[in-house]
C-alpha cells in the first residue's frame, strides 16, 4: 500500500469522480417530501451498490416506521490498524422557490468550475469525496486504517434514526476516530477544524381563531385573526436590539474562552466578508458581540416561514380560520433546549390574543457540541488539509447544527474530528447551490492523506 499511488489514483480518475458525483445529484432525494421517499431510498441504495463493489461489507437499516434506511458500510482490509469512521448524508433539502434556480435543481450543470444542483454542497459533494477517497485508496493496495461509513438520509430532518442506530448498536461501533464530514470552509476561505456546533430547537406556531374563513369587511372588527396575532407573536419574539425575548432564554451560556477563540477573525473585515456572502445591505444582531461571536457562540432566533389566509394571485379579503410559522432556534452551550421549549409554550400564551389559541409543536432539537481540535485525529486533518489546499485549518466554530454528533460523542466516545470541502457562499438550503469541483478533487486527496496520517 503506497499514498503516493493512491493520490495518483486520485488524479488520474477526476473525471469518474465527476461522473459519480452528478449521477448521484440526479436522485432529488428530498427527506421532507413524501412524494420523494422511493427517491431517498434509491439514493441510498445507489451508495450500497457503490460500497459493494469495492469489497465493503454492507447494511441498509429501517430503524424507525415510516423513516429513511441508515447504511453501514465496513472495509476491515487493516486488521488490527486503527479505525476511522466517516459521517454523512444522502437526503437534501426541497429546491423551493424552483424558479429562482438557473437551472433545474436536480440536473447538475458545470458553470465556472462549479457543479450546481440541490446538494451539492450538502452533502453529497462532502461523502463522495470520501467514498472516492477510500476507492483510491483500495486501488493502492488498501489503506493503512479500517474504514467505516455510516449515512443517513434524515439529517435535513432532524430524524432520530440514526442517533437510535448508533446507541443501540454502540457496543459494536466502537471506532478510534469519528470524522463527522458534514462542513465546509469558513467565510474567509479557510480549512476548518470544527471546535463546536449550535444546537437547535424547531418548533411551529399553529393559530386558530373562527370556525371558517371569513369576509374581512363584513366581520373585519368584531372577528378575532389568527395572522394578526401570529405576527404580533413572532415580532415580540426578538427586539430590535437582536436580544431574543423569551424568559430565561440567556441562562447559563458559556462563551468560549480566549484560548478557543484564537483563530477567529473578530474584525471589522470578516463582517464585511459574511454580508458579501449574504448579499444583504446591512447585517444585524446583538450588539456588543462581533460578527463571528454571532455566528458561532451566540444563540439566534429566526422565522423560517410563515403562512395563511390567501396567497394566491389577485384579491381575496378573508380573515383566515388559522395560520401557521416555523421558527428555528440555534443554540449554544448551556443551553437546554427543552427548558427553553417550556418557556416558549407559556411566553405565547402570554402574547396570545383574545379569541386566538396558539399552539407550539416541536418539529425538532439536538443539543449544541463542542469538539476538541488538540487530539491525534485533528492533528492528522488539518496536516492533510494544508497539503492539500495550501492553507493551515483554522479551528473555528460553526452556526449550523448536525444533530448526530452528540450521539457519536456520547455513545462511541472516541475523537471526533467535524469538518466539510464547501466553499463559502456555496448555496446550502438555497436556490442555485454549487459545489467548487477544486475543492472536490483537493479534499478526496485530503482524505487520502488523512488515511495514511491516522494508519501511521
Amino acid at each position: 500500500m503506497s499514498l503516493d499511488h493512491a493520490l495518483e489514483e486520485a488524479r488520474a480518475g477526476r473525471d469518474a469522480a465527476e461522473a459519480d458525483l452528478f449521477e448521484e445529484l440526479r436522485i432529488p432525494s428530498v427527506s421532507t417530501l413524501p412524494e420523494r421517499r422511493a427517491d431517498v431510498r434509491r439514493n441510498c441504495e445507489w451508495l450500497d451498490a457503490r460500497f459493494r463493489a469495492l469489497g465493503f461489507r454492507t447494511s441498509i437499516t429501517d430503524v424507525e416506521a415510516g423513516g429513511h434506511p441508515v447504511l453501514q458500510a465496513d472495509w476491515t482490509g487493516a486488521g488490527d490498524a486503527p479505525s476511522l469512521t466517516i459521517y454523512g448524508h444522502y437526503d437534501v433539502q426541497p429546491p423551493d422557490p424552483v424558479d429562482e434556480w438557473t437551472t433545474p435543481p436536480f440536473e447538475p450543470t458545470l458553470r465556472d468550475g462549479m457543479v450546481y444542483a440541490r446538494g451539492a454542497s450538502d452533502n453529497k459533494g462532502n461523502h463522495m469525496a470520501a467514498l472516492k477517497a477510500a476507492e483510491h485508496a483500495l486501488a493502492a493496495g488498501g489503506p493503512p486504517v479500517n474504514l467505516r461509513f455510516l449515512l443517513e438520509g434524515e439529517e435535513e430532518i432532524t430524524g432520530p434514526s440514526l442517533p437510535r442506530y448508533i446507541r443501540e448498536n454502540a457496543s459494536r461501533l466502537g471506532t478510534d476516530h469519528v470524522l463527522v464530514w458534514d462542513g465546509g470552509f469558513s467565510p474567509d476561505g479557510r480549512p476548518e477544524l470544527v471546535t463546536g456546533l449550535r444546537g437547535i430547537l424547531y418548533v411551529e406556531l399553529e393559530a386558530k381563531g373562527p370556525a371558517v374563513d371569513l369576509h374581512s369587511g363584513g366581520f373585519g372588527g368584531n372577528a378575532p385573526n389568527p395572522l394578526n396575532t401570529l405576527a404580533r407573536i413572532l415580532g415580540e419574539l426578538k427586539g430590535r436590539d437582536g436580544r431574543v425575548t423569551i424568559p430565561a432564554f440567556y441562562d447559563g451560556i458559556r462563551m468560549p474562552d480566549a484560548g478557543e477563540m484564537a483563530d477567529w477573525d473578530r474584525s471589522d473585515a470578516f463582517a464585511e466578508t459574511i454580508r458579501g456572502l449574504t448579499g444583504a445591505a446591512v447585517l444585524e444582531g446583538e450588539g456588543g458581540y462581533s460578527a463571528a461571536e454571532r455566528a458561532w457562540a451566540r444563540p439566534t432566533l429566526d422565522v423560517n416561514g410563515f403562512v395563511g389566509g390567501f396567497t394566491g394571485e389577485g384579491k381575496k379579503t378573508v380573515i383566515p380560520a388559522r395560520g401557521s410559522a416555523k421558527v428555528s432556534m440555534r443554540l449554544v452551550p448551556g443551553q437546554d433546549a427543552m427548558r427553553i421549549l417550556d418557556s416558549l409554550r407559556e411566553y405565547v400564551g402570554e402574547l396570545t390574543t383574545p379569541g386566538v389559541s396558539v399552539e407550539v409543536r416541536l418539529l425538532g432539537a439536538a443539543p449544541p457540541v463542542l469538539a476538541g481540535a488538540d487530539h491525534v485525529g485533528a492533528t492528522a486533518l488539518a496536516s492533510a488539509f494544508e497539503a492539500a489546499f495550501g492553507r493551515p485549518a483554522a479551528r473555528l466554530r460553526t452556526g449550523g447544527s448536525i444533530p448526530v454528533a452528540i450521539d457519536f460523542q456520547e455513545a462511541l466516545g472516541a475523537p471526533m474530528m467535524i469538518s466539510g470541502l464547501a466553499q463559502p457562499g456555496a448555496g446550502a438550503h438555497s436556490p442555485n447551490e454549487h459545489f467548487s469541483l477544486d475543492h472536490y478533487h483537493r479534499g478526496i486527496e485530503a482524505l487520502v492523506r488523512l488515511m495514511w496520517s491516522l494508519g501511521r
